[in-house]
């Protein structure tokens, strides 16, 4: 039971971030990140909730 508690807690995180990659896209391109370090880490945030949610099935 802990291990799929803390599968779901990781997946509110990466939830969490992806939302907030998303929705300052613009913006935190325009400060200074670099749009494909951006890409990429959304990417990675995506696999993993994938690999997540195959897991918790």
């Amino acid at each position: 039971m802990a291990d799929e508690e803390a599968l779901k807690a990781r997946e509110i995180e990466l939830l969490e971030n992806l939302n907030f990659f998303l929705m300052n896209y613009h913006r935190l391109i325009a400060n200074g990140y670099r749009k494909k370090v951006l890409d990429d880490e959304i990417k990675l945030i995506q696999l993993e909730l994938d690999k997540i949610k195959e897991v918790l099935r």
